[in-house]
């Protein structure tokens, strides 16, 4: 692992290095030449806002920066970002004129907006981006090709408006047309060796899965097709081929295909490894990025991209990770597998941390030859096959091994039966939990009332008891509101039963809602009263929690298909220091009393004792 770490930090200081900070320079495009990288020749700006235009922007004098690296790389970020470069063309008398595309490749980014100035003046304007429809690009190209027709002695400046929820990665190329259809072809050609091969080995494994009914080949093989449903995304061949016009999956698929491969990923080295039997443990771990991947699978739907995608390549690192960590752990248990998929996981370590380092714009798009990245994952995809091979043959040796040998059959029973019995305990322990479980169930419902869910009035009995004996021994004061709603019984008559129900659940909520310690207790006393204790709390903070009730209902709103309505309530406060152990009732009774001359009173209103 020492010489993995190397690389990849000699890599990481390779890539970060910054570049001179010189202005950059008009690009000449000589005859002869048929590919052009524009990364020392551009400029950028941060519109952090996303509200400047390109008119604004012209007349804006504000200042371009020159790029810190050798490909433009911002990672995940909410701004937009302008990218500007002056390019004219070399022609003698005798060179033909040669077609060039402007080539943006990165097939991820959501809208790219490209403006075309020759001689000062706009030329053309182009709208890109996957959040269009496919049909609309300029050229059927995966990534965003724009043609420029440069004239001879011509000055032409493009202005690029890049904005998306994907990393901002932005390599850009010219192409002769040519070079561009050449470049296709053999991107075409790469493409099929690799997505062919990642089929047919999924389908191979397919095929073993239905000889053997061994759930690790069923893992690898969904892996296998998630891995390459992850490049088709960073490719755009997904986007192209699969869902033109579907513009939506371009958010939604990226995420599931990364989060479905750490899934099957952490499924098969769960299995294969048999990491719930010797390292219960990381096999727990291995589960918990099963159960993580398939929240972000969900969350894919309905939460923001950006930041469903960095929670996926951030699982992702951690998944590899722990790939790892079970694989050198099974080594030195001598698990007889563990070698052949270190190996493998080596690779995917490397084109994994490779991704996600480019996906957070750490590491810049063209730093490393997706082709690369591809020759690992596919090397990764043989490497666990051979595995799985291997275990197959070491499986049916250990089965010759084990029918030739009758004393270790029967050691295995009887180690079979201590295990059986072992989970029997475990089975009666935990129908014993369950049934402890039924019976705090059981005593919540016999406390609680059905329709508001505070307690009932025998459950507030005791706790109002206990509460009582507490604050004349400490001699500190307990406080008690007694809530009634006004007009409840013409809310049943002109609205119905069921409304009225509503209403006493809106009203305990806004009662819950209202208590400010976790000490405070809310009972419904019966019918539409209730009543609110709370402890160590004196008259004039009582009042100050009466009035935050009656605020809240009268902000509340209770309303069902039908009928609408704010109901209020009538509130008598009352609280004292116990000075007679046996006399709970003389609090409640004062409470009530105030209650009384709320009503009297107009209702909707608060009383309490006043010294």
């Amino acid at each position: 692992m020492r010489w993995i770490r190397l690389i990849l930090y000699w890599l990481l200081a390779l890539s970060t290095a910054p570049l001179a900070a010189e202005p950059p320079q008009p690009l000449i495009l000589s005859p002869g030449q048929s590919l052009f990288s524009l990364n020392t020749h551009i400029e950028y700006l941060e519109d952090k806002e996303g509200q400047l235009g390109i008119d604004a922007l012209l007349a804006s004098g504000l200042e371009w920066q020159p790029p810190k690296r050798e490909v433009l790389s911002f990672g995940f970020t909410s701004s937009t970002y302008w990218v500007r470069f002056t390019v004219s063309r070399e022609l003698t008398d005798n060179s033909p004129a040669t077609p060039y595309v402007l080539v943006i490749g990165n097939a991820i980014l959501d809208w790219v907006d490209v403006y075309i100035y020759e001689n000062g003046s706009l030329a053309a304007h182009h709208s890109l981006g996957d959040k269009l429809p496919h049909a609309q690009r300029l050229l059927d190209y995966p990534h965003f090709a724009v043609p420029l027709k440069l004239q001879q002695s011509d000055t032409t400046t493009v202005y690029l408006r890049v904005r998306s929820s994907s990393s901002v990665l932005i390599p850009l190329h010219i192409y002769s047309n040519q070079h561009l259809v050449e470049r296709s072809y053999e991107r075409a050609v790469a493409q099929a060796l690799f997505y062919g091969a990642m089929l047919v080995m999924a389908l191979y494994n397919l095929l073993i899965l239905k000889s053997i009914r061994d759930v690790s080949y069923f893992y690898y093989a969904m892996m296998v097709l998630s891995t390459a449903v992850v490049f088709g995304g960073i490719e755009g061949i997904s986007f192209k081929y699969l869902w033109p016009d579907a513009t939506w999956l371009n958010d939604v698929v990226p995420i599931m295909s990364v989060a479905s491969l750490v899934a099957f990923a952490a499924l098969f080295f769960r299995s294969f490894l048999l990491l719930p039997q010797t390292r219960p443990f990381l096999g727990r771990l291995a589960l918990g990025f099963v159960y993580a991947s398939a929240l972000i699978m969900a969350g894919a739907f309905i939460l923001p991209y950006q930041q469903m995608m960095m929670l996926a390549v951030l699982l992702a690192i951690g998944g590899i990770i722990c790939a790892v960590w079970a694989g050198f752990a099974r080594w030195l248990d001598g698990f007889h597998g563990a070698w052949v998929f270190n190996l493998a996981w080596g690779c995917l370590l490397v084109v994994g941390m490779l991704l996600a380092l480019t996906s957070l714009g750490i590491l810049p798009l063209e730093w490393f030859s997706m082709r690369i990245t591809q020759i690992g994952a596919g090397l990764q995809a043989v490497l666990l096959s051979f595995a799985l091979a291997h275990r197959m043959r070491f499986e049916k040796r250990m089965a010759a091994l084990a029918r030739q040998d009758a004393a270790k059959a029967q050691q295995k029973m009887l180690e079979h039966q201590i295990q059986a019995n072992e989970n029997l305990d475990r089975i009666v322990l935990e129908r014993t939990l369950e049934l402890e479980k039924t019976h705090a169930k059981l005593r919540e419902i016999s406390t609680t009332d059905g329709l508001t869910r505070l307690l009932n009035r025998r459950a507030f009995d005791d706790v109002f008891l206990t509460e009582y004996r507490n604050a004349h021994r400490c001699q500190r004061p307990l406080a008690v509101l007694m809530i009634d709603l006004d007009h409840f019984k013409r809310i049943n008559d002109n609205y119905g039963h069921s409304f009225g129900d509503l209403c006493l659940v809106r009203t305990a909520e806004v009662i819950r809602a209202c208590l400010r310690h976790s000490a405070d207790i809310a009972a419904r006393y019966g019918g539409e009263e209730f009543i609110v204790l709370l402890p160590e709390t004196d008259i004039e903070n009582a009042v100050a929690v009466a009035q935050l009730i009656m605020d809240a209902l009268s902000r509340s709103l209770v309303t069902d298909e039908q009928h609408q309505l704010r109901v209020s309530a009538s509130i008598g406060v009352a609280s004292g220091v116990p000075k007679e152990l046996t006399d709970q009732e003389a609090l409640l009774r004062e409470a009530d009393r105030q209650l009384y001359l709320a009503k009297e009173n107009g209702r909707n209103t608060i009383e309490w004792q006043k010294n």
